[in-house]
């Protein structure tokens, strides 16, 4: 009977010191531990190739532990010649972790698998990480969500697999190709004959599934050597089944969870059920940034004026072949980050459209980054009612409150006070001698297009931070600071040096406007 008092007094004594640090806090806290943690384990020499040429620095494994867990896919080394199996398996679980959310997890499998109940403090936390308005909505949510990820997982992983077997890839070599021109496009990989996939299912398996994680949490990671998919630019069902899976994982589970009541409700017998207005910011800013961005994209390539341009290079095929290429990387820069493409290739002004995208994100309550659809929804409406003369901000037949529009003008704001400090670090920190394949000066929106990159937790790189001797230290800490505050989101970021609890109003002041402009 004693030991259980004691044991309910140290609980108790536990909860409340975790209520007063408060949910955010506490979170954040648990985020840098976990990513720290993994960092010495991929620190650790048990964690790489024995024919690993030179050693591990530790920013490098701390660098891709960050990447990881924030589902970014930036990283300094090359993932499958650096890291064995052992390695391997600590990305991909971090990728889940992240991707899903450490607590959300831990919710899903204590209460919809094993059926526990949990105390207050961990559904709030819960409700904080992927959370919904209530706590009972919030358990349903991550239990369909989740569920319904992981369907789509072990369905994905299976035909990346048949694929990576069935189909041969001649851009797989086992001897090292040069290319006469490093600027035309160089789509060969260097692997050893027994690490290519083709006919080769065990390899094929490790390679489905690991592709499959990174695609369903928008991780950007990959196995197939330092070109991303580059490889895969003519296998278009390796495209398509990865679009899809990487779309699904970035539209976040309250969209999930919106899509399946609607589908229970095609029963008669159910009440109908409206979609919520966040599904509908969400799918219809995704679907409109998607088209407009596709559309600037060819026309800003099709208008260059150098042959040496992805769109003037008949190295990438027919038209068809280089619209699709552009439709890829439009929706990768959402979050995915993966690439088919060679970004030196493209012309500055994609790339600077690109790092827009990035800057912009995906769906919140998933594993993007950005400030998100919805926040450059809110001030897209906000700039609409300005021009047409209206009070109030109104979406599908409802009004959007002004604390929300504060909200995400507060976020947009601080969200470009945090690209243009990392840009400006990268770019003052680079070595003189950081140069591209011609031997020019690395431009300033390369630098700031791996700071949208990271922000985003998209992964697309120009080069900039895939060698290990181009970022200097400041360099890769300011990229693993943006990276987690892009995953763990501005406002909740905001609330861990903010007060616990919100300080009360007794009284206000009078009204008054000033102009603005």
């Amino acid at each position: 009977m004693k030991n259980k008092r004691m044991n309910a007094k140290k609980t108790n004594i536990v909860l409340r010191f975790l209520r007063k640090l408060g949910a955010v806090r506490y979170i954040f806290i648990i985020y840098i531990l976990f990513t720290i943690f993994i960092s010495l384990l991929l620190f650790w020499n048990v964690s790489h190739k024995s024919d690993l040429k030179e050693p591990v620095k530790y920013i490098d494994a701390l660098f891709v532990s960050a990447s990881a867990f924030s589902d970014t896919g930036l990283t300094p080394l090359v993932i499958s010649e650096t890291f064995n199996a052992f390695g391997q398996f600590l990305i991909a679980l971090s990728m889940v972790v992240g991707g899903i959310g450490i607590f959300t997890f831990k919710i899903y499998i204590f209460q919809s698998i094993l059926g526990l109940k949990s105390n207050i403090f961990s559904n709030l936390v819960s409700q904080t990480e992927r959370g919904s308005i209530t706590v009972s909505e919030t358990r349903k949510m991550i239990k369909i969500a989740i569920s319904f990820l992981i369907i789509t997982t072990i369905i994905a992983s299976f035909i990346f697999t048949m694929i990576l077997y069935l189909t041969p890839n001649d851009n797989f070599v086992s001897e090292e190709v040069s290319s006469l021109n490093p600027i035309l496009f160089n789509n060969k990989v260097v692997m050893k004959q027994n690490e290519i996939p083709y006919n080769n299912f065990l390899q094929s398996l490790k390679y489905g599934i690991f592709h499959s994680i990174s695609s369903i949490n928008n991780a950007g990671f990959d196995l197939f050597g330092n070109r991303s998919l580059q490889p895969f630019y003519n296998n278009y069902s390796f495209q398509i089944v990865t679009i899809i899976t990487f779309l699904i994982g970035g539209i976040g589970f309250p969209v999930i969870y919106d899509i399946w009541k609607k589908i229970q409700s095609l029963d008669k017998n159910k009440p109908n059920h409206r979609f919520h207005l966040f599904t509908k910011f969400t799918i219809i800013t995704y679907l409109f940034t998607t088209a407009v961005a596709f559309v600037l994209s060819v026309i800003l390539e099709y208008s260059s004026k150098s042959k040496e341009t992805f769109w003037y290079q008949e190295e990438y095929g027919s038209i068809g072949d280089k619209l699709f290429a552009i439709y890829f990387q439009v929706s990768s820069t959402r979050s995915a980050g993966f690439s088919t493409v060679n970004y030196y290739n493209f012309t500055h002004s994609t790339i600077v459209l690109h790092s827009i995208l990035m800057f912009i994100g995906f769906s919140p309550v998933s594993t993007a980054g950005g400030i998100r659809n919805t926040t450059i929804a809110v001030i897209f409406l906000s700039i609409l009612t300005m021009m047409t003369g209206r009070r109030r901000i109104n979406a599908f037949k409802r009004q959007i409150g002004k604390e929300t529009l504060i909200k995400a003008v507060n976020v947009f704001a601080l969200a470009i006070v945090l690209v243009f400090t990392v840009t400006i670090i990268n770019y003052s920190t680079l070595p003189k001698d950081t140069k591209l394949v011609d031997n020019s000066h690395y431009p300033m929106i390369f630098a700031s297009f791996e700071a949208c990159s990271a922000f985003g937790n998209t992964g697309l790189s120009t080069g900039l931070s895939s060698g290990t001797n181009n970022l200097h230290i400041a360099g890769k800490l300011s990229l693993i600071s943006i990276m987690i505050i892009g995953q763990f989101g501005i406002p909740q970021t905001i609330k861990i040096f903010g007060r616990g609890k919100p300080a009360p109003e007794h009284y206000q002041y009078i009204y008054e406007d000033v102009s603005i402009g």
